[in-house]
């Protein structure tokens, strides 16, 4: 069996978004790219895993940073991998 990219014990809650309005009030932190499989592993690893890999590594990063929330910019589609580009951002939360 493969590992895919697991959230680390540590990683803080972060939340995932795609609308860009929605980080306006927030403190921008760094850019991040999340990737997961390889040439060599992709046909052991479904899309779905492969997706779900991606966003944890990006979480990782972002609670790496101090952030708490991610916009996710893009999807970049490969045949053998998943990788998304996003920012990650620390946000008041009511």
């Amino acid at each position: 069996m493969i590992d895919t990219q697991q959230l680390h014990d540590d990683t803080r809650p972060i939340i995932v978004i795609s609308n860009y309005e929605q980080v306006s009030g927030c403190r921008y932190i760094s850019e991040l790219v999340g990737s997961e499989g390889h040439w060599y592993s992709f046909f052991f690893i479904s899309n779905t895993e492969l997706t779900i890999a991606s966003i944890n590594d990006l979480k990782n990063q972002a609670s790496d940073v101090g952030a708490n929330t991610i916009y996710i910019e893009k999807h970049m589609g490969f045949g053998t991998s998943v990788t998304f580009l996003g920012q990650a951002y620390d946000c008041p939360f009511s």
